[in-house]
């Protein structure tokens, strides 16, 4: 991990993880009102505390949905050309499991918004871990590979932490949707509590049913170097911000959801000689994958 700021921006979410219904108001919101956060009446708008807003708008740009533009000096936000659009397109209750696997994705690989999630998918491999395990080994990576010169707040660092937790763990909560404190990334269940031993965790691959095979090819594609068709097994494994990491995903099953990909046409495999290579077979932009997903019959 990298980050060239100098000063690590942590806490961002003000606490507060997205419930449900939050990213749908906020991408109405923005679609209507790009200066949505520089207006009095945001309040209003959003229906939620002020505390609630400013987290609202750093998920918003965390997931990849908005991105922010300074025009005349005013900080507007835009629904992104090649996610938020499609998804506010197609999706726009945020009602589809597949487009939560996208989310997903896109707050692992947010490294400067989302630095401990980033971490937590990426480098942290603990198993039937307790919070202060993970929290620990977690901060011992961010010093590890913090850019010379760059500093955090350890205490904000651990309220990160935290957040991971309540943002994939089930909520205890109210049952009713618009009332509950959890996070709609619980339903991916790719962070559990262990069976082993208590008050320790485990992280999860995904139900077989749940994972759709096009999300699968959206983040290779996305992570597949520009002008290249092919790439490694290894890499789609433990390369960052890949298929493995991003999903929990062991080599068993990595090689399970290849195997589908290569029957549905959109790869071939080559494990002759020690190779373990993939190459492309349909390459296919990333919107294009989330077009043909949202749009097939």
């Amino acid at each position: 991990m990298k980050n060239k700021l100098a000063k690590i921006k942590l806490k961002g979410n003000e606490s507060f993880n997205f419930r449900e219904g939050w990213l749908r108001k906020g991408v109405r919101c923005v679609e209507k009102y790009p200066d949505l956060f520089s207006r009095k009446d945001v309040i209003e708008l959003l229906g939620v505390g002020s505390k609630m807003v400013k987290s609202i708008r750093f998920w918003l740009l965390s997931t990849g949905l908005c991105e922010e533009k300074i025009e005349r000096n005013i900080r507007r936000l835009y629904l992104t050309e090649n996610f938020g659009k499609i998804v506010n397109k197609h999706d726009p209750y945020f009602d589809d499991l597949t487009t939560l696997y996208f989310i997903h994705f896109y707050i692992v690989k947010n490294e400067d918004l989302c630095p401990v999630w980033n971490i937590f998918y990426n480098q942290y491999s603990g198993q039937n871990f307790s919070k202060a395990d993970m929290i620990e080994s977690c901060k011992e990576y961010m010093n590890r590979h913090m850019d010379e010169g760059a500093s955090y707040s350890e205490s904000l660092f651990e309220d990160d932490c935290v957040s991971v937790f309540k943002m994939y763990l089930p909520s205890s909560g109210s049952e009713d949707p618009e009332e509950s404190l959890g996070c709609p990334l619980s339903e991916l269940d790719l962070l559990q509590k262990s069976i082993e031993k208590k008050n320790t965790f485990v992280k999860m691959a995904p139900a077989r049913d749940n994972l759709d095979l096009l999300a699968i090819f959206y983040v290779i594609m996305m992570n597949i170097e520009s002008g290249k068709n092919a790439i490694s097994i290894n890499s789609l494994l433990n390369g960052e911000n890949n298929i493995g990491r991003v999903f929990n995903l062991s080599r068993f099953l990595l090689n399970e959801y290849l195997d589908q990909l290569r029957a549905a046409g959109y790869i071939t495999i080559n494990r002759t000689a020690g190779l373990d290579m993939i190459y492309i077979v349909k390459s296919l932009q990333p919107k294009e994958i989330l077009e043909m997903y949202y749009t097939r019959v």
